[in-house]
């Protein structure tokens, strides 16, 4: 009877071992951790804030790239060749001198014949200013210095259209003619040419007359 006491006493002991060691264990928040964290938290002064490394600024995107373009100067007779190549070493433009034919050279050209002076032919731009004729350039070139210019063109049926124009708005003393027929004309073929500076050589009809800024494919 004793050896079944022991024995039950014993099962019990060992059933109560084992429900103990499967039971989960608490897990258990360390306080003083937390509390010694929040000890370290502090608000920053404004110099410590300013002394903090800051985000990158953003770059700044590059400009683009001025946009250039190939064209054609002319045609030159053989005494303006050199004046042109002048201009376009001062731009710094790379060129080609480029011998062109006479019936691809001729021109035609409105105009005024030159006039006495400087002031007759500014007096007379204002003149055709008041009648509604507002292209109007007096040339500098000394072969024809102080006439007046109204248009220089390939296709002579522009410039007879024009001719009638200046006509109805009063003005008779514009003539057509011929330009670029005479034997030696030449083109320079002109590339990578800023917008800018297209403009600036487009300027100067008034130092050759006859010649034409042209836009061409690049080769």
């Amino acid at each position: 009877m004793k050896l079944l006491v022991w024995l039950l006493l014993l099962l019990n002991v060992v059933i109560l071992g084992y429900f103990m060691l499967n039971q989960p264990r608490p897990i258990v928040i360390g306080g003083a951790h937390q509390a010694m964290q929040a000890d370290k938290l502090r608000i920053l002064t404004e110099d410590e804030l300013a002394a903090m490394p800051k985000n990158p600024a953003p770059v700044a995107a590059a400009p683009a790239p001025d946009q250039t373009a190939c064209y054609e100067w002319g045609s030159f007779a053989a005494g303006s060749i050199a004046r042109a190549k002048s201009i376009l070493d001062k731009f710094s433009l790379e060129s080609v001198l480029r011998k062109t034919a006479s019936q691809d050279a001729t021109r035609y050209w409105v105009y005024i014949p030159p006039l006495a002076d400087a002031q007759k032919a500014q007096a007379k731009v204002d003149e055709l200013h008041g009648l509604g004729v507002a292209d109007a350039l007096i040339i500098a070139e000394p072969q024809w210095r102080n006439a007046i210019s109204f248009g220089v063109f390939k296709d002579e049926k522009l410039a007879t259209k024009l001719l009638a124009d200046l006509r109805t708005h009063g003005v008779h003393s514009a003539v057509k003619g011929v330009r670029n027929r005479d034997a030696g004309q030449a083109s320079f073929l002109i590339r990578d040419v800023p917008q800018a500076v297209a403009g600036e050589i487009d300027k100067l009809k008034a130092d050759f007359p006859g010649s034409e800024l042209s836009k061409v494919p690049c080769q």
